[in-house]
């Protein structure tokens, strides 16, 4: 899995969604009146990892998520239950789980596979994976990849799913994509694992029969407490650690700002990203940086 470009856009919750339409104005002319946050929020991101790269028609869109455009159907189960209204259309149309790709496709013209994917707090290594095969099998040829999430909780939210201080994060809307090709010819760097595990244990032995020779940078996911991380620490010899979530803040597809941030940081290093879900799954991923 080649990667060829890359983006990371990230901002503080906006309530004026302008400057993000003045920043997709800068790549492309197709106009989108009425699209939400999230919406915008893909477009920016995708926008920004194609610019002056010739995208294929037949390229493939992947958009992983955590929430997907949960504040639209915030608003629209609002309108239905709490003030017995029939929802508005674009606000109803917003809801849809594939309409932020759906955008995305039109600004580039682009034909080919087009999926919205969730899969909790591992979305983006989830996806990683189902792109990886339809890679190996021949079904897709390149893709745009991207992690997108927008600020839709709560502090009370953030803390009891957490169980962390709010006031410990600086929370971000985010937006971070891939050009990813099965041709490894002009490529930047590539994905070389991808690997999950039912346990901590199982998580070391694997990484302890790694082989890296090039300087390693360790980073991981939000759910990966210190404890965790001093023992993962002594499993890999690694020269840094990133911490792009105190670095950049924190969304719900973090993991995609972590190998953006990566990419954007670093030159001729391997990257070792840990993340685990509430049910105690693992998932590493091993990015090089040529």
């Amino acid at each position: 899995m080649y990667i060829h470009s890359y983006s990371r856009f990230v901002s503080p919750p906006v309530d004026d969604i302008k400057g993000y339409k003045q920043e997709i104005s800068r790549y492309t002319d197709v106009k989108f009146r009425r699209a939400n946050i999230f919406v915008l929020l893909s477009l920016v991101g995708a926008c920004q990892c194609a610019y002056g790269k010739a995208i294929k028609t037949d390229t493939a869109i992947y958009l992983t998520t955590e929430n997907g455009n949960l504040g639209d159907t915030e608003t629209v189960l609002d309108q239905i239950y709490h003030k017995r209204e029939f929802p508005m259309p674009y606000n109803f149309i917003n809801t849809m789980s594939n309409t932020a790709s759906f955008y995305v496709a039109q600004s580039f013209d682009i034909l080919g596979r087009n999926i919205t994917f969730s899969s909790k707090q591992l979305s983006f290594e989830r996806g990683l994976e189902l792109l990886r095969s339809d890679l190996g099998t021949g079904v897709v040829k390149e893709a745009l990849f991207g992690g997108v999430d927008e600020v839709c909780f709560s502090k009370s939210q953030f803390e009891t799913k957490f169980k962390r201080p709010y006031s410990d994060f600086k929370m971000i809307e985010g937006s971070c994509w891939l050009l990813i090709k099965a041709d490894n010819s002009g490529a930047l760097g590539e994905i070389t694992a991808i690997e999950s595990f039912g346990s901590l244990s199982q998580t070391k032995n694997w990484l302890k029969c790694q082989c890296v020779k090039r300087p390693l940078v360790l980073s991981y996911g939000m759910l990966i407490d210190t404890v965790q991380k001093k023992s993962l620490g002594q499993a890999v010899p690694h020269e840094a650690e990133f911490d792009y979530i105190s670095q950049d803040g924190y969304f719900d597809s973090a993991t995609a700002c972590g190998i953006s941030g990566f990419l954007e940081r670093y030159e001729d290093a391997i990257l070792v990203h840990i993340n685990q879900d509430f049910s105690g799954q693992f998932v590493v991923l091993i990015v090089q940086k040529y």
